[in-house]
């Protein structure tokens, strides 16, 4: 590829990220993973754009559905699709010759163009911006999608709960604000950096 192509993909639900910290299920070296689900119709000008520099970069185009770049996203329990596209955007950490580790990490932003550092989780909405990069191994062509940034729109905490099961109850305990930001017991203080990226 003789000049770099970015691309930023089109604003999308975030399925599975590992932003704040790599992932090393897989990869010692850890892997950070900015895959979007974005509707389909909104997703075709990218996957055009996808196309052609496939075309260019492998001699012909990617496959219509499930390929290298994205996939048609599936529901779980009907295993019918959902109607949207779930582009791949996922990044490895690299050891250097002289054995320091080049950590790759995308750089956050919220949408005033700050600089920020999030634990994003599932169902924020982003817009990832990626390298396009095409690799050859083993007599073997392709390109994959490497995320440089993200732009948070909608940040998402951790899911559990739902909507509250509970009636409100008199006589009970009743909290006077967070406590956790104030409590210095070691064995309950929370640690932000200890809540996983799933």
């Amino acid at each position: 590829m003789s000049n770099q192509i970015k691309i930023n993909l089109p604003k999308g639900v975030a399925r599975y990220p590992s932003l704040h910290r790599p992932d090393t299920k897989f990869n010692d070296l850890g892997v950070y993973k900015a895959n979007v689900a974005v509707p389909v119709q909104e997703a075709e000008a990218t996957m055009q754009k996808l196309q052609a520099i496939a075309k260019e970069e492998l001699g012909k185009a990617l496959p219509k559905g499930d390929n290298m770049l994205w996939k048609m996203e599936i529901d779980d329990v009907t295993g019918d699709e959902t109607g949207m596209v779930m582009f791949k955007a996922t990044v490895k950490n690299i050891q250097k010759k002289d054995g320091e580790l080049w950590d790759r990490k995308p750089v956050q932003y919220d949408t005033d163009l700050n600089k920020v550092n999030e634990v994003i989780y599932g169902g924020s909405e982003l817009v990832v911006a990626c390298d396009v990069r095409a690799w050859e191994f083993s007599g073997k062509k392709g390109l994959s999608l490497q995320p440089t940034a993200v732009q948070i729109h909608k940040l998402v905490g951790p899911s559990g709960g739902g909507d509250n099961p509970f009636e409100k109850s008199e006589g009970g305990f009743v909290s006077d604000g967070p406590s956790f930001a104030t409590n210095t017991t070691p064995d309950v203080v929370a640690d932000v950096d200890e809540i996983e990226d799933f």
